[in-house]
């Protein structure tokens, strides 16, 4: 039901701008209500200061494009590139996210020596790079679906000369033993963190570690916070595999 809020709250927003403008007749002046609707129900259901502004603009944004006369084949490419780059926001809730220098650098200070790291979710493959020229003695994996950011990833490893110690790979990391791993770093959304949990104490090695940036764990406190000092990425959140040693 989650995932049929935001075009259910579109669809709502549209049929009350319908009642007082005939979008046939005004297009813009019905877009504007529309979106002057999404946003005040945005905000009734609570919702992130970010969808309200997204659900407020997204109608009204269409409609002004639909004015501007531009080619069909313009919208198509700027559909793929988007399912290329940010396919887990519609499917798995997770944008793209970028993590900080400020993240390779704790890591880097974190880690044991010579320790295996996967990074479940690598975007365009920034920190993995950023890691391996700080710690060339870790073994990474870095894993990432969405083809267009994996794309990037490897572009970035190919200019950086192909660290051996660094693999990227385009697949799901939810189809990834996490049992193969000293460390499992992820920076996604607070949607799939239980099940990130889950996975964490059915596969994880004892005594292994789960990083999380920013997002926490429902329920389950960390056994470490590593501050970050951003406004957005505030701390790594490092929990130790319930199994291992504590």
């Amino acid at each position: 039901m989650k995932r049929l809020r935001h075009p259910l709250l579109q669809l709502s927003a549209c049929a009350c701008a319908w009642m007082f403008v005939a979008p046939a007749l005004h297009l813009l002046p019905w877009a504007a209500l529309q979106g002057l609707f999404a946003g005040l129900l945005a905000i009734l259901l609570r919702l992130p200061s970010w969808q309200r502004i997204a659900h407020g603009l997204f109608v009204p944004a269409a409609a002004l494009a639909s004015q501007a006369g531009i080619a069909p084949g313009w919208y198509l490419a700027a559909l793929l590139l988007t399912l290329a780059l940010g396919r887990n926001a519609l499917v798995e809730r997770v944008p793209l996210y970028r993590s900080a220098a400020l993240v390779a650098e704790r890591l880097a200070e974190r880690l044991a020596g010579d320790a295996s790291l996967l990074e479940a979710g690598c975007g365009d493959g920034r920190l993995a790079l950023q890691l391996s020229q700080r710690r060339p003695d870790l073994r990474m994996r870095a894993l990432e679906n969405a083809v267009g950011s994996w794309l990037l990833a490897r572009w970035r490893w190919l200019r950086a000369g192909k660290p051996s110690q660094l693999a990227f790979a385009c697949r799901n990391f939810w189809n990834e033993d996490w049992g193969g791993y000293d460390a499992v770093y992820v920076f996604l959304s607070p949607e799939p963190m239980p099940r990130v949990w889950r996975k964490f104490v059915a596969e994880g090695r004892p005594g292994s570690l789960l990083i999380s940036n920013t997002f926490p764990v429902p329920g389950v406190a960390p056994d470490e916070c590593i501050p970050l000092e951003g406004p957005l990425q505030k701390e790594l959140l490092i929990w130790r595999h319930p199994n291992g040693p504590r």
